[in-house]
């Protein structure tokens, strides 16, 4: 298996990094801030009181570098509101939770947050399958949440105190098949993970390329986090005439893949792969001219090139789709607390929430049955660079 290269293995020590800092969650931490002090009630009042938000997210584990960099983002926006005097005077404070991509550990993570009455908002989580298995706890706490990431059309509408900055899968499976159409793409392979985000992709595709007449020459799953030899996958995939491959499915699979398919006749192949696809560890792989879409470019407007500067001074690389996302979801939470009138409640928070229109990094964002509407855009790799095509 091909191993990342130094990026990659510097992501991993900043995981390590902040896993230590962090310990088992319990403390508090925005920019270098202190613990937070438990308030006692599902509000915060007193100037003296840090205002608090947590975060779920995978620390650990092969998808630990993208969950790194939410966090990362995370941190700066809180940075750069308490920079700014924070919420009428008050710090904000981070409390961050290692879901390790494990629905179960998501779950008790939630159940955490739930309990803390200081926690007033959360941005969370990496993994549809994670998310699915907060939301309901989420509700049951009037907890407001907001994912940067987590795209299962099963989580639209699924609760009023539930909201994403992240696309629908059912979108982005569209506009996959829409690409290859352009491209003149008659017959494609489709890979996916075996899982909420893997098939929430595939299936809109699926639909769309029989809309389009693309033919689906073969289909070929893989377990998320497990699987790291293709050889079956790619050798069907060489023999059954697909022009090219659609991967529905996280990073390290996608690059994987990318890696392994000039052994299996498959290397003359159009490679796209998901949105899951768009995040800097991508780029350690076997990955030129390979298509990758995303709802991120740091050439979109000032508000984004301002961000991609901060983001590399702090620490020391270049943002990519989710971390991206992650920060206009702090941003989202951190302009309804500003919004609210009178006491901060999560009740009050997600009021705000729910009829806020922002501008992001990413773009405007309005909610509605907890999705936001977000142009797709298409992203070749071209020496080591994610270069936005029209």
């Amino acid at each position: 298996m091909k191993r990342r290269n130094g990026l990659m293995k510097a992501y991993a020590l900043i995981a390590a990094a902040a896993l230590m800092l962090s310990g088992c969650g319990d403390t508090g931490s925005a920019g270098g801030t202190g613990g937070v002090t438990p308030s006692g009630s599902s509000s915060a009042g007193s100037t003296d009181e840090k205002i608090v938000i947590g975060a779920s997210f995978p620390l650990t584990g092969t998808i630990a570098a993208d969950g790194q960099t939410c966090v990362d983002a995370i941190n700066l926006a809180i940075k750069q509101a308490n920079e700014a005097g924070g919420i009428n005077g008050r710090e904000i404070a981070l409390v961050q939770e290692d879901d390790e991509g494990s629905p179960t550990s998501a779950a008790s993570i939630a159940n955490k947050f739930v309990d803390k009455d200081e926690i007033l908002a959360v941005v969370s989580s990496y993994n549809s399958s994670c998310m699915l298995a907060q939301v309901d706890i989420y509700k049951s706490g009037n907890l407001p949440a907001i994912s940067p990431v987590a795209t299962t059309p099963a989580l639209t509408g699924c609760s009023e105190y539930f909201y994403r900055t992240a696309p629908n899968d059912s979108d982005c499976g569209s506009y996959a098949a829409e690409f290859l159409s352009g491209k003149g793409i008659t017959k494609v392979a489709l890979f996916y993970e075996n899982d909420d985000y893997g098939l929430g992709i595939a299936e809109p595709f699926q639909a769309k390329c029989e809309e389009l007449g693309i033919e689906v020459v073969t289909v070929q799953t893989y377990v998320y986090g497990e699987t790291v030899d293709y050889s079956t996958q790619l050798t069907a995939t060489g023999a059954s005439g697909a022009e090219a491959i659609f991967i529905a499915g996280c990073v390290t699979e996608q690059g994987l893949i990318c890696d392994q398919r000039d052994d299996y006749g498959c290397g003359d192949m159009l490679i796209l792969c998901g949105n899951g696809g768009y995040a800097p560890a991508l780029l350690g792989y076997d990955t030129d001219g390979v298509y990758v879409q995303g709802e991120f470019d740091n050439e979109l407007s000032e508000k984004a090139k301002d961000f991609v500067e901060a983001f590399k001074a702090e620490y020391g690389y270049e943002p990519g789709n989710w971390a991206a996302s992650a920060y206009d979801a702090t941003m989202i939470v951190i302009e309804a607390m500003k919004n609210c009138d009178g006491e901060l409640t999560r009740e009050s928070i997600n009021e705000q929430i729910s009829v806020i229109t922002y501008e992001g990094v990413c773009g405007t964002y309005t909610f509605e049955n907890c999705n936001s509407a977000k142009e797709e855009l298409m992203f070749e790799i071209i020496d080591g660079k994610f270069v936005h095509i029209e």
